[in-house]
């Protein structure tokens, strides 16, 4: 049942990283067009300007993108040549944290309100300038990229690992790992908390479409203590009773007692499905 329910956890939460990191992507783009094409385009090879200061396998992400194999296995650029959206589109999530961190030091108070216009930082756009407020205001960016890799390799997300502070030495726990459903819980709640807080940095409008949606309404569902035992006991399939639609209104109470969806029929067809919660 529990794995189960992981895979329904995973599912949203792929969804939510992935708001995330379109949303991210897209504001680093357009930030760095912006700055970089001084205000005259919203989609450049910003990359270019900021080459040198990028660290080697950023650069190869974007060689892979912009080059192919010709003949006697000779790299050669691609024709026609990818566009700048055709570039950050087919780069990993890995990658931009290190463009993050490769921005040029003299301009991050410049930068970092084009891609974040929401975060508290850029209330006093020269906080950005501050290196500790800096890596503090991005550290959750690491954070999330571990937990898009753990779903990706089909993990049991519930078992979280201690999350440590590794700049210092010997290394400090900052959160320790789960024990028990109530700490791993805590956990999620937390990682929504920041997938949710970076969402609404980049965009407020994308924060509201997301907390509106019905996945979003699921996740906290599953995240419950009623939607935890609904899996454990294994009753997050359909009754195999059905419910007649008249009847519904009168089953009602022993419907959400026994916490599991039903299968509605008019008269002896099938007509739908009922989730109490």
């Amino acid at each position: 049942g529990l794995y189960m329910w992981n895979g329904e956890v995973s599912s949203r939460l792929a969804t939510l990283l992935s708001y995330y990191e379109i949303a991210l992507r897209n504001n680093i783009h357009a930030g760095l067009s912006d700055f970089y094409s001084r205000g005259t385009s919203r989609s450049v090879h910003w990359y270019d300007q900021i080459w040198a200061q990028l660290k080697y396998e950023t650069r190869q992400k974007i060689d892979a993108v912009r080059n192919t194999r010709g003949p006697g296995g000779r790299t050669v650029p691609r024709r026609p040549a990818p566009s700048p959206d055709d570039v950050v589109s087919r780069v990993t999530f890995g990658f931009w944290p290190a463009v993050l961190g490769s921005l040029d030091q003299r301009y991050v108070d410049q930068l970092f309100p084009r891609i974040f216009p929401h975060h508290p930082l850029t209330a006093v756009p020269a906080d950005w300038r501050d290196a500790a407020k800096r890596k503090a205001a991005l550290s959750y960016i690491y954070e999330l990229n571990e937990l898009r890799n753990r779903i990706a390799h089909h993990e049991p997300l519930w078992k979280f690992a201690a999350i440590r502070d590794t700049s210092v030495n010997p290394p400090v726990v900052l959160v320790p790992a789960s024990t028990s459903q109530a700490s791993s819980i805590a956990r999620f709640r937390r990682l929504i908390s920041l997938l949710e807080g970076g969402i609404g940095s980049l965009s407020l409008q994308l924060l509201e479409d997301i907390k509106r949606s019905n996945w979003h309404e699921q996740l906290t569902f599953l995240l419950s203590s009623r939607g935890i035992v609904r899996y454990r006991s294994l009753r997050h399939v359909a009754d195999v009773r059905p419910v007649a639609v008249g009847e519904l209104a009168s089953a009602m109470k022993a419907v959400r007692r026994r916490n599991q969806p039903v299968r509605l029929r008019n008269s002896s067809k099938p007509c739908g499905l009922f989730d109490p919660d």
